[in-house]
């Protein structure tokens, strides 16, 4: 008898082990197919985004400051969240970084991707929108612009379609990844969409990163790129702002340096001439100088920078130079 019960042990306990096991597997690959279906006809709708004039919007901020809360803080943050979905009526004269300013602690990087608005000068005024209570990116499953497929790439690695949460809103699929924020090149690329190239016509012949230095033939870091163009072609402003420096040093050359909101600096180097003095306030496109070939230079031609905070970033990801 005592055998018996050994013998029933023996085998129940691996048993019960593998039901477990199978159990947890199966349940966290129907946790990842899960789709979550939204229709917006049905989500409570904002009139007025403001506080003290409506109570959906007052309740909207208080689930959306309760998932800020527990998205950090809990080690089971999804299942303390709260998933809900909000429409919004966005008022006259109100743009995008304005509104999200008003939905704050929700990422604009959150609103602007389930908006699948392109750019911060996407035109939202008197439109409705579709406002989550948490935060992350939404990648469509099927991007329709350069700007989606952009994203996607970046964003949606094999391992990360795995593990998002599926969303299907008003009859189209979206990957959402928890959390997730722009970083600081895709940012740029979405609030300074006005960047244009400082030259009308150019010839890309050296891109961002590390090279072999065509100066002293070792590999070397190029915080900018350069772009061929005949000596004293028009350089332009990429965008408007003020010039914080220009001048002369043996690497740059003739240089000057232009001060954009958003911590955004931009470089123009190896000049011929310079059009502009320090303090002066540029628009987008202004003339500031002429291309040539001083300093460190082996020929005609623009190095051009862009500075995100003081550091380097590739401009050839922002500006379209065709």
């Amino acid at each position: 008898m005592i055998l018996s019960e050994k013998i029933k042990k023996f085998f129940f306990l691996p048993a019960l082990l593998f039901s477990l096991i199978f159990f947890a597997f199966s349940n966290e690959e129907q946790f990842s197919t899960e789709i979550f279906e939204i229709n917006s006809e049905k989500l409570p709708f904002i009139k007025v985004p403001d506080a003290s004039k409506d109570l959906i919007f007052r309740q909207f901020l208080e689930e959306a400051g309760f998932n800020s809360k527990y998205s950090v803080s809990e080690k089971n943050s999804s299942q303390n969240q709260i998933f809900t979905f909000y429409k919004i009526l966005v008022p006259q004269n109100m743009d995008f970084i304005w509104l999200s300013s008003r939905l704050s602690p929700v990422y604009k990087d959150t609103i602007a991707t389930l908006n699948r608005f392109s750019s911060a000068d996407s035109r939202i005024s008197g439109k409705i929108i579709l406002a989550p209570t948490f935060n992350g990116i939404f990648i469509p499953e099927n991007p329709d612009s350069d700007w989606e497929q952009l994203l996607f790439k970046k964003y949606m690695t094999e391992e990360k379609i795995k593990t998002a949460k599926i969303f299907k809103i008003d009859g189209k699929i979206f990957y959402f990844l928890k959390n997730e924020r722009f970083d600081s090149t895709t940012a740029l690329f979405f609030l300074d969409t006005k960047l244009v190239s400082p030259l009308s016509t150019s010839v890309l012949t050296s891109s961002f990163g590390y090279r072999v230095s065509p100066i002293s033939g070792k590999w070397k870091f190029h915080s900018g790129i350069d772009l061929a163009a005949p000596l004293k072609s028009s350089v332009f402003a990429c965008r408007s702002g003020e010039v914080s420096q220009s001048g002369f040093n043996p690497t740059y050359g003739n240089f000057v340096i232009l001060r954009h909101y958003n911590n955004l600096t931009s470089v123009y180097a190896h000049l011929s001439e310079i059009l502009v003095k320090k303090g002066q306030k540029v628009k987008t496109g202004e003339l500031i100088a002429k291309s040539g070939s001083t300093g460190a230079s082996t020929g005609p031609h623009l190095h051009f920078e862009l500075r995100k905070d003081g550091s380097p970033t590739d401009p050839g990801k922002i500006i379209n130079f065709n």
